[in-house]
């Protein structure tokens, strides 16, 4: 497009936070889940934590309505698939701090990588959406021994909200079924919440995991001492996924325990 009519906004990144203030200010602040708060030189520096979620789905057949614009990936759609893939992480905090050029590498680095052997074979199940001739999104499968995974999953901004990432992983599933698979496994960065709840809407479970459940837990933690004006009924309310949180971390690590001494045991 040419001219100030109709032109698409510009793409703003998503940028780590770098803010002046004193500590006790810093102690005041909400946290965000899944970003690391932290405070030296006067100043309070947030960013990602890069902790990820570990999800499966159970695969079975779906119903929905199909999307036009939908076609199997091809190693030539290497190229074509940058320019998307660049606009929807630029939104998401898994690039966040890096620097423009180190980002568009990045991008070039993960689709090679994806058409070759990083993390096993592409799977045929992968698949595009065209919109006006233009990929604007993907879901990238990678074969795996124990189950394929959903290894990429974006749609460019401006076709966002229109179904395009369920229609993508529906076509996906389907798929897979046909080659006789029976889960897809998926990661979500935590910090990423948008991600969290579409995995959850599609129906994808998170695999139980140590260190994420302790992170909530301190964040809620961190919430509820930090919240001193909330009333008992708003405490109890925060409490419940505190409480919920920090027993689900002491269940996890009697388990790890567990394997522990199963695989290590005493000697007599």
């Amino acid at each position: 497009m040419s001219g100030g009519a109709g032109r698409r906004p510009a793409i703003r990144r998503l940028r780590p936070i770098h803010r002046k203030m004193s500590f006790a200010a810093f102690e005041r602040m909400p946290h965000r889940l899944g970003w690391k708060h932290e405070y030296y030189g006067g100043t309070a520096h947030i960013r990602p934590a890069h902790l990820s979620v570990h999800l499966v789905l159970d695969l079975t057949p779906r119903t929905g309505r199909r999307k036009a614009g939908m076609r199997p990936v091809t190693p030539d759609d290497a190229r074509a698939l940058e320019k998307p893939f660049l606009a929807a992480f630029a939104q998401a905090p898994e690039y966040v701090g890096y620097p423009a050029r180190d980002f568009r590498q990045r991008a070039t680095e993960y689709l090679e990588g994806f058409f070759g052997e990083v993390r096993g074979e592409w799977s045929s199940a992968s698949v595009v959406a065209e919109v006006g001739g233009e990929i604007v999104g993907a879901a990238l499968v990678k074969q795996r021994e124990q189950a394929p995974l959903l290894d990429c999953l974006f749609v460019h901004p401006w076709h966002g909200r229109q179904g395009w990432a369920t229609a993508l992983v529906t076509r996906v599933v389907r798929g897979l079924l046909v080659e006789g698979a029976s889960k897809l496994e998926s990661c979500a960065h935590l910090a990423n919440e948008a991600s969290l709840a579409w995995h959850q809407r599609f129906g994808f479970r998170e695999v139980p995991d140590f260190w994420i459940a302790s992170y909530r837990a301190r964040f809620y933690a961190h919430e509820l001492e930090r919240r001193k004006d909330l009333s008992e009924a708003e405490r109890a309310q925060l409490g419940q996924p505190a409480d919920y949180w920090w027993a689900e971390t002491h269940r996890l690590d009697q388990w790890r325990c567990q394997e522990y001494a199963s695989a290590y045991p005493k000697a007599e």
